[in-house]
């Protein structure tokens, strides 16, 4: 296999966060009479309250959450035990009154993000809630790495964010209640409460340890070696399996699809080898095994074993994909990596190689063969154990 890959590599550690907002660019701070607003609020349970900009009674009194959608918040957090002052700190995702309380460019969010990195920084909140789709977009732009796409599909979540160790709790602004826009605002606001109350009742930090589960991934380049350990797991007897591969096309209808490499996970051991010699035997030894499979998408794994082995996957357990519809049926939650960020909150592991995997249609080849072999059975592992935890939480969700 040396010399088969190109150097690209998997990028899984954070590029340094910055720091440095643009207000320059954005301009908003010339306009307003309380430019650049800190943070308020004493911080006692560690909550972090982000809305989206100071309005026109913020932007008078120097002060976030003072006018009407302000009260209202802060008489739903009294109602469940939260003094808003207090209790928590309060910030927006622009420091800046923007002109007739609308947020005009998009980018003035991202010149102002580097404001409420320093403030988390600065804080350590161990509870974040981000108020409406700006403040999301500012959050969740910056830990998800990713197109966020609707703000509805992160409402509702405790995300155990593993980057800043702490909970984020997306839900609406309160000046969206105040609109009345829903036929049942009495619902909104009962399911606004819902939320500032589970998300108020987190105690502590997600994590005692942040895990670190690029080093679970076992990469083995010797066929027999690979064969080895599958047989090792299979002996194990584990409660299930999640096992995923990694194609040169998304279909395997053509004669030029292939396999490329396989990985495996009981949660605990996680193996991730390419595939050739007799790692594939042996890969087929795992698929007729009666040991539960786990697959997000599983009919992708589905199809390809047959073209692989002419055979069915013996005793599927789980499609996190499909769970995962069953769980919550809002457009946009349902892959793997959108459930392991929201689940087990991990970001994006895949931005250096994902283009790699795009072709132009999917009977076509795309390259895969660019990315490094090493780079490519870490992605290929991670995979495997994320679909893995995800999995088990969704069993229990499903209880």
């Amino acid at each position: 296999m040396k010399g088969f890959f190109k150097n690209v590599a998997l990028e899984v550690i954070e590029r340094p966060i910055p720091l440095l907002p643009r207000c320059g660019a954005c301009g908003l701070y010339k306009h307003c009479k309380s430019p650049k607003m800190p943070p308020s609020g004493n911080g006692k349970k560690r909550i972090l309250l982000c809305g989206e900009a100071p309005g026109h009674n913020e932007d008078d009194k120097g002060i976030q959450f003072v006018g009407q959608s302000g009260k209202l918040l802060e008489s739903i957090l009294e109602d469940i035990g939260i003094d808003m002052r207090r209790d928590c700190w309060i910030t927006n995702s622009l420091l800046c009154h923007p002109e007739g309380n609308i947020i005009k460019n998009n980018r003035s969010i991202e010149y102002c993000r580097p404001n409420l990195v320093r403030a988390i920084k600065e804080l350590q909140p161990e509870v974040i809630i981000p108020l409406g789709a700006r403040a999301v977009q500012s959050l969740i732009g910056w830990l998800w790495k990713e197109d966020i796409g609707s703000f509805n599909r992160w409402i509702g979540w405790q995300i155990p964010s593993q980057q800043i160790n702490a909970w984020i709790c997306s839900t609406w602004h309160p000046a969206y209640l105040l609109r009345g826009v829903e036929e049942n605002s009495e619902l909104l606001e009962r399911e606004f409460t819902k939320h500032l109350k589970a998300a108020t009742s987190l105690v502590g930090r997600p994590w005692d340890k942040v895990p670190d589960w690029t080093t679970k991934i076992q990469r083995i380049l010797d066929e027999d070696k690979a064969a080895e350990a599958i047989t090792k797991l299979l002996h194990e007897k584990p409660e299930m399996l999640a096992f995923d591969y990694e194609t040169n096309m998304l279909k395997p209808d053509s004669a030029d699809a292939k396999i490329i490499s396989c990985a495996i996970s009981d949660g605990k051991t996680t193996i991730a080898y390419p595939w050739y010699g007799e790692a594939i035997n042996q890969t087929k030894v795992m698929i007729q095994s009666k040991i539960p499979k786990i697959a997000s998408n599983l009919k992708f794994e589905e199809r390809w074993t047959i073209k692989a082995f002419g055979i069915p996957v013996t005793n599927w357990k789980l499609d996190t994909m499909i769970a995962s519809h069953v769980l919550d049926n809002r457009v946009g939650i349902n892959s793997v990596k959108f459930q392991a960020f929201v689940l087990l909150g991990i970001g994006s592991y895949d931005k250096q190689i994902k283009e790699y995997f795009q072709a132009k249609a999917a009977n076509e080849v795309n390259r895969i063969k660019e990315i490094p072999i090493d780079s490519l059975l870490l992605y290929n592992g991670l995979d495997a154990l994320l679909e893995y935890k995800v999995a088990k939480i969704q069993m229990k969700l499903l209880l």
